[in-house]
């Protein structure tokens, strides 16, 4: 019994990360962060950072991850609520920031870890998120996410022609459906 919760909580968790690294990342974060980091106003803003004390570039940055993170448990509540637009339109709205706040991250990333608590903070993230990646239960999710997701690109060219919307989307989630018994 205590076997099947664990994999069960396992496989909750894999499958947020892999539905947050593959829907947000990849698809709305990354690119405006991509954006963000090409601007020349920032190319200057960066110059001006590196210069700033490591104390000051340290609490900016977390003041930005605390707001994400309180944003993010206010979209949370909110869909919890049933207000799924709401809590929909907060947690895109956070995802700029989120964005600005991994910028941030790497061009400071030298003078962010140079504080000891700060440096075994992320070490410890990353060892469980690498730990995480080489779970079964990972790889297994991420070979049917990745089997979904052309699905979807073939299912979105060849259903996204007509006007019939509703109809489309209906059918698409009913194969995927299909897809995870």
């Amino acid at each position: 019994m205590k076997d099947r919760v664990l994999h069960l909580f396992l496989t909750v968790v894999v499958f947020i990360y892999i539905l947050f690294e593959e829907l947000f990342w990849e698809t709305i974060a990354y690119p405006i962060y991509a954006y963000i980091h090409n601007l020349k106003l920032l190319k200057k803003l960066e110059h001006i950072i590196l210069k700033l004390p490591s104390w000051l570039i340290l609490t900016f940055f977390l003041l930005i991850f605390v707001q994400v993170e309180i944003l993010g448990i206010f979209a949370g509540a909110l869909f919890l609520d049933g207000k799924i637009v709401s809590a929909t339109l907060l947690y895109l709205g956070k995802i700029p920031i989120s964005a600005f706040a991994f910028w941030l991250f790497k061009i400071s990333k030298e003078k962010l870890l140079s504080f000891n608590w700060f440096k075994i903070s992320y070490d410890f993230i990353i060892a469980k998120i690498e730990w995480l990646k080489n779970t079964d239960i990972y790889k297994q999710i991420k070979i049917q996410t990745n089997n979904v997701k052309k699905h979807i690109k073939s299912w979105k060219r060849k259903y996204f022609k007509n006007a019939n919307l509703m109809k489309n989307i209906k059918h698409i989630y009913m194969r995927i459906k299909i897809l995870f018994k």
